[in-house]
């Protein structure tokens, strides 16, 4: 065929002016940043100016029933996880069907965010300066799974999501910390399946994100998750609450592991492990105030807790993290996410029982200044 023949697409009749209007239209192209100057406490800390988030996004439909997203980090690495074969720096990278009558029905698949019920995790993460460690160490984040949902009315929502249960494999998390297997094999099935309800109450101004997760990493012993999460959206008032609790027949996390084997070292023959039959527990409480037009108070504080109930020697609450921030935030161009911020910020984890024997209380103290800039291109 002739090259100049004309296209059976009636787009690629148009002028090119329409066909990006109406690209446009169907797909959205987004960058996320955020950087600050950061002035840590303590002699070996330093201060510097971070890369704290930079990621960019295409989403859009390509027919009513069939939709895409793919966002990537820039500031991760590339390389591939062991177990899914996916770069950590790969946020999303999935498509979704609409089915059904009035199209109440989805299915997606692929690299995709955890349906968990937490709003901290949730929220546009270029909006999010500090991360409790349910969210930022304990939880699988994105992780390549097959989802169904129903929207059962306008405002109720449910989702049944298939998952791994871990980006990298059982053998590669155990080489990667240096720990000594005990006995324990890889399950032939980790997978784990989220039960999440969405709900909007109160012409929106209650949002429920409930989660319930059950998973499996090393056979024969599996892990159960709960996830509360809770949003009140007023004019000029937003807040949210998290409340989890999850129990990890092994500690592939690796939060309260290392204090337990710190303690634990000087015992004869003794190798270092993942720590088994551990509970994590979270409170996560954000608020966020416009008092007068165009500024922002912004704080945020998090409290959690590691326990080994079976072993009263470790026992309750043997380690505890807590921590808080409180900004000003202040937001020059009423019809653009781009805001010039400050905030201060603690945390703490301290050691109770006798793992406190081993382990010295960590403190960092934490003030940054910067901007956040969250861009819809098109």
């Amino acid at each position: 065929m002739d090259s100049t023949s004309s296209s059976n697409n009636p787009l690629d009749r148009q002028p090119s002016a329409y066909k990006l209007s109406e690209l446009s239209r169907r797909i959205d192209l987004n960058f996320l940043f955020r950087s600050s100057a950061e002035f840590p406490s303590g002699s070996s800390n330093q201060a510097a100016v971070k890369m704290n988030e930079s990621r960019i996004e295409l989403k859009g439909d390509i027919t009513p029933d069939l939709s895409f997203r793919v966002r990537y980090r820039l500031n991760r690495s590339y390389a591939p996880n062991s177990l899914d074969n996916a770069p950590g720096a790969v946020d999303h990278a999935n498509v979704t069907y609409r089915f059904g009558n009035e199209k109440k029905w989805h299915l997606t698949a692929g690299k995709q965010a955890a349906n968990v019920g937490s709003w901290e995790f949730d929220t546009n993460p270029t909006f999010e300066y500090q991360y409790s460690e349910y969210v930022g160490r304990q939880l699988n984040l994105f992780l390549l799974a097959l989802e169904l949902g129903y929207e059962v009315t306008e405002n109720h929502s449910i989702q049944l999501q298939l998952h791994n249960t871990y980006n990298q494999d059982f053998n590669t998390s155990y080489n990667t910390a240096g720990y000594a297997k005990n006995g324990l094999r890889p399950s032939k099935t980790p997978f784990g399946i989220y039960v999440t309800w969405l709900g909007n109450m109160f012409d929106n101004k209650w949002q429920t994100f409930y989660s319930y997760n059950v998973s499996q990493f090393a056979k024969d012993k599996t892990d159960h998750a709960v996830s509360i999460g809770n949003k009140l959206v007023l004019d000029r008032f937003n807040a949210y609450l998290d409340l989890a609790s999850t129990n990890l027949d092994v500690d592939y996390a690796n939060i309260g592991s290392p204090a337990v084997n710190n303690y634990l070292a000087p015992l004869p023959a003794f190798v270092p492990t993942f720590l088994q039959d551990i509970n994590y527990k979270t409170v996560v409480l954000r608020v966020d105030y416009e008092f007068i037009p165009k500024w922002f108070i912004t704080a945020k504080g998090f409290y959690e807790t590691a326990s080994q109930r079976n072993n009263s020697e470790i026992g309750d609450d043997f380690r505890e993290h807590y921590g808080y921030w409180a900004g000003l935030e202040y937001k020059p161009v009423a019809n653009q996410d781009m805001r010039f911020f400050t905030y201060y910020y603690y945390n703490t984890s301290r050691y109770n029982n006798a793992v406190a024997e081993a382990n010295a209380d960590q403190k960092l103290h934490l003030f940054a200044v910067g901007v956040l800039y969250f861009v819809n291109v098109f």
